[in-house]
């Protein structure tokens, strides 16, 4: 896989330090648990969702500090994470022109000369290093600010191609050679595993043997020390491996290999699973394997672009995904279909791009009739996920919902998200879009009205049963009643439309085309 740019290392550096800066609770939105909520869904790969956290804490704090924190966060994001380099300098821009007493201004300008050298827009990012030296002669990355200066003007010259700066990443080995690391269990005191044959322990370090025979092997910790069967093994960090198929833990059996974590506080436990192998046990718990062969392997192409887009940008990381629906729900071995392990293999090694680069394939269960655009949802406008009309999802089985919820359960939930909502009085709807789904939901109550986006509502107040945002709000006695359609936030490919378009005969390349706009199915292969 390529190299990470410069750009992310430092971005990185300071999604680190200000993460670790002291944050203030402050007026009807805690920003405590707004940076908190969106640093970890950065950390999952949900990236989206955590622009959409940024941006509420960059409307609604009442500290200038904050908000544009939250911009500079939002920036990052765009580049770091979703190469949307244009919105990143729009954030940037944002902050320089409306905050510029901040502590944040002198990020934002050495940022945008970031951006713009990573873009090969070099002209521009000299300009922004030397404002950047001129206004801050003394801050703390005039001497990084002077090595990009010169080495921007250096290459002024140059100019780089788009597929320089759009190109796929290059995958330099076959693609089963591919690990997705995926955490199956954090916070454990105590980690068992087992297997048919020998398992094998190794420091990954020096890459010697520490143990190898029959199982079972109990690990457990002493401060940042792993302990295995009673043994220390003086490291924190060890690989496992088997000569048998599967390793087993907790009653549950998973292909691959395995890396057991210790830190001051608990375990993790990582597995090691070649791309395809990972997908054998994604795709029967993201879709009934009884479902058309086609819709599966529209399954298989949207789930492995994107644990591969994830992948990309998780180096800095111990593991790439989680196992949950905080990324894509994997089930291991145990969870393996005939049917959707075919689609797997059927469709080998396929990814979604657009521009030459892997998509954010997100995908809900049902539209409702229509999907929705991406910046509804969140903020990022993604060319790729604009909203269609979906007759394919309008009719489905349970596709029509209702949901009641008295006005202090919704005080209470919306509270424990960190807001500080008092007694609720109604809830107006704010803005439709063209899919007719709701912008923004407006909390009218004692300590004054609150207005969120709509899709942040729904998960505050409970998105299993305020299935989506496609809905009507029916004022009712001491609540509301939501009637609606659909289920997910409706972005993408709508599962159940992908079922109805592959039972009325189209191909699973059909389907995610109608679903992603303007996008190619290519297939990796050996470089």
């Amino acid at each position: 896989m390529l190299k990470k740019p410069a750009l992310s290392f430092f971005l990185c550096l300071f999604c680190l330090f200000f993460l670790c800066m002291e944050k203030v609770a402050i007026g009807a939105y805690n920003d405590v648990r707004g940076f908190k909520t969106a640093a970890r869904l950065l950390n999952n790969g949900m990236y989206l969702e955590a622009l959409s956290i940024y941006q509420e804490i960059s409307v609604y704090s009442d500290k200038q500090d904050n908000r544009a924190r939250a911009l500079l966060f939002m920036g990052t994001t765009y580049s770091l994470y979703l190469d949307q380099h244009d919105a990143a300098l729009e954030q940037f821009d944002k902050i320089i022109k409306t905050y510029p007493t901040s502590r944040t201004a002198s990020d934002a300008l050495f940022n945008s000369g970031m951006v713009l050298y990573e873009t090969g827009k070099f002209k521009n990012a000299y300009a922004f290093f030397k404002k950047y030296l001129e206004k801050y002669p003394y801050g703390l990355r005039r001497q990084s600010a002077e090595v990009w200066a010169d080495s921007a003007k250096s290459q002024m010259s140059q100019i780089r191609k788009p597929e320089e700066i759009t190109a796929l990443p290059l995958y330099k080995k076959d693609i089963e050679d591919i690990i997705i690391r995926v955490l199956i269990k954090n916070r454990a005191e105590k980690i068992t595993i087992y297997s048919e044959q020998n398992i094998s322990l190794y420091n990954p370090f020096s890459k010697k043997m520490i143990y190898q025979g029959p199982g079972p092997v109990t690990f457990t910790k002493q401060g940042e020390q792993l302990i295995a069967n009673g043994q220390n093994l003086d490291i924190h960090m060890c690989k496992v491996k088997t000569d048998g198929k599967t390793i087993m833990i907790d009653n549950r059996r998973f292909r691959g290999d395995f890396t057991i974590l210790a830190d001051s506080k608990s375990l993790s436990i990582i597995n090691n699973i070649p791309v395809e192998q990972y997908l054998y046990g994604v795709v029967p718990k993201e879709m009934p394997p009884t479902w058309a062969e086609e819709a599966l392997k529209a399954q298989a192409v949207a789930a492995r672009t994107y644990a591969l887009y994830i992948k990309d940008k998780s180096a800095d990381k111990p593991y790439d995904v989680e196992s949950t629906t905080t990324s894509q729900v994997y089930g291991g071995f145990d969870s393996e279909k005939k049917e959707s392990n075919l689609a797997v293999d059927e469709t080998r090694g396929q990814v979604i791009t657009y521009d030459g680069r892997l998509i954010v394939a997100y995908f809900h269960s049902s539209s409702g009739g229509h999907t929705e655009d991406s910046k509804n949802v969140w903020s990022a406008d993604l060319p790729y996920l604009k909203g269609i009309p979906d007759s394919f999802s309008a009719n489905i089985p349970n596709g029509e919902w209702k949901f009641f919820v008295s006005y202090n359960d919704m005080q209470n939930r919306l509270n424990k998200y960190g807001l500080n909502i008092g007694q609720i009085r109604g809830l107006n709807a704010a803005g439709e879009s063209r899919s007719r789904r709701l912008l923004r939901v407006r909390v009218i109550a004692k300590n004054g009205t609150t207005e969120l986006k709509s899709n942040n509502f729904r998960i505050k107040v409970g998105a299993t049963r305020l299935k989506s945002t496609l809905l009507k709000i029916v004022p009712d006695h001491d609540g509301i009643l939501f009637t609606g359609k659909g289920y997910g936030h409706g972005v993408g490919m709508s599962q159940w439309g992908a079922n109805m378009m592959a039972r009325k005969g189209f191909g699973y390349q059909d389907i995610l085309k109608h679903y992603y706009q303007s996008v190619k199915i290519v297939a990796l292969s050996s470089q």
